[in-house]
């Protein structure tokens, strides 16, 4: 996929409307007819995706009958469709907001809650990383191979994560290989960034981040598996904060 695919595709556009999109906006004014033609598609999903296309206010028509042509807007709109998308969001949250004490009242933490969640994908990991900004105790234990982490996740998630955390007030102690570490000064302003760092011997391979924090600990994998999981238990979590803080007490302090 294109580059300009993928931020299509973000925007919110389907795989067919970013094809006929993109189609359109390459050759111009088409019939619908020319339009099946470039994208494979049939002339009843062509039609299908116009007209969606057409809802979202990328596409406009002109003449009439069995010379009506679609034209694609011009690129400057797509921003226009970003906003309105924003300002549904930040309604969407208003109203959230306004229905939590409902959703909060039906909520039965004595009920079956799963100890084990499974996650796949990028988007998977990143919701891994968002709930641990939901800590009760603000401090999160880390234990980071810092480079694959990074290539994992990329720089600009790992910095909004970053700046999540701070913002919330959430400490961390982190252990990092240092034959990993990646050599960026923002990821080296240890104090502002409320992070204690130290590195583990060099005979320690780890491959996976793990976050332990209040009752759960979350394992996440290389970008090359693409899989975490988190556990919901305070007897293994326990366990795991003592590992750490054995593997704490023989690491090497940050310089």
């Amino acid at each position: 996929m294109s580059y300009s695919a993928e931020i299509l595709k973000k925007i919110g556009l389907s795989d067919k409307e970013i094809k006929v999109y993109l189609a359109g906006l390459k050759a111009g004014p088409l019939k619908a007819s020319e339009l099946t033609r470039k994208t494979g598609f049939s002339r009843p999903s062509t039609y299908d995706t116009l007209k969606s296309l057409i809802n979202k206010g990328l596409v406009n028509t002109t003449g009439k009958s069995y010379n009506l042509r679609f034209v694609m807007v011009e690129p400057a709109h797509l921003n226009d469709l970003l906003e309105r998308k924003k300002r549904d969001l930040e309604m969407l949250q208003k109203n959230l907001k306004k229905s939590l004490p409902e959703f909060e009242s039906l909520y039965n933490p004595k009920g079956v809650i799963p100890k084990i969640k499974f996650y796949e994908g990028i988007e998977g990991l990143k919701t891994i990383w968002e709930e641990s900004l939901k800590c009760q105790n603000k401090e999160i234990l880390g234990i980071m191979p810092s480079l694959d982490v990074f290539l994992t996740m990329g720089e600009d998630f790992i910095k909004y994560f970053v700046d999540m955390r701070v913002k919330k007030g959430i400490k961390t102690r982190t252990i990092r290989l240092e034959s990993k570490e990646v050599k960026i000064d923002y990821f080296q302003k240890h104090k502002e960034q409320l992070r204690d760092v130290r590195y583990a011997p060099t005979d320690l391979i780890f491959n996976i981040a793990v976050l332990i924090y209040d009752d759960k600990t979350a394992f996440i994998s290389s970008k090359r598996e693409n899989f975490g999981f988190v556990i919901q238990s305070q007897e293994f979590t326990d366990y795991q904060k003592s590992i750490f803080e054995k593997i704490w007490q023989i690491s090497k302090k940050s310089i």
